[in-house]
C-alpha cells in the first residue's frame, strides 16, 4: 500500500513506513510533541525529518502549530482510526468472499481453525455485537 486512499479517513492517503514510525512517536504524545523531541528521537538528517513531518502534515494526520521558534505536532487521526482504515482498505474487498474464520486462520498461517477456535471466534463476535448496543 503506497499512496492509496484509505477507506473511512475522508480521502487521506496511507502513510509510508517511515511516516508511520513518526506517527507512532507522535501518537505516544497525546498532548502534542515538539519538533525538537521528534528530531532527537530519529536518526535521519534534519532535512529528511523536516520533509517527513511536512508530508505527514500535508496528508492531514497532524496539526502543526508554531510557538516562538518551536513547532508542535498533534495527531488529528488516532492510531486506532488509522489502523482500522488500513484494515478496511486491505481486507474490505475480501469480506464478501471469505469467512471471518478463514481470515483468522490465514492470519495465523493455518489451513483452518479447530472447532474450539471457531467457537471462540463466534463468541467474540457475539460479545462485540452486544457491546454495540
Amino acid at each position: 500500500m503506497s499512496n492509496e486512499i484509505l477507506e473511512g479517513l475522508n480521502g487521506k492517503k496511507d502513510l509510508s513506513r517511515t511516516e508511520l514510525e513518526f506517527m507512532r512517536f507522535i501518537w505516544s504524545h497525546p498532548d502534542g510533541v515538539s519538533s525538537e523531541e521528534i528530531y532527537a528521537h530519529f536518526p535521519q538528517t534534519r532535512g529528511t525529518k523536516s520533509t517527513i513531518l511536512y508530508n505527514i502534515s500535508k496528508k492531514g494526520y497532524v496539526e502543526k502549530r508554531q510557538e516562538g521558534r518551536h513547532h508542535f505536532y498533534t495527531a488529528l487521526v488516532s492510531r486506532m482510526e488509522y489502523e482500522q482504515a488500513v484494515i478496511r482498505t486491505c481486507f474490505g474487498p475480501l469480506m464478501e468472499y471469505a469467512t471471518l474464520e478463514a481470515m483468522v486462520a490465514s492470519y495465523f498461517r493455518k489451513k483452518q481453525l479447530t472447532e474450539k477456535q471457531k467457537e471462540l471466534v463466534k463468541d467474540l463476535l457475539e460479545e462485540l455485537k452486544k457491546g454495540k448496543k
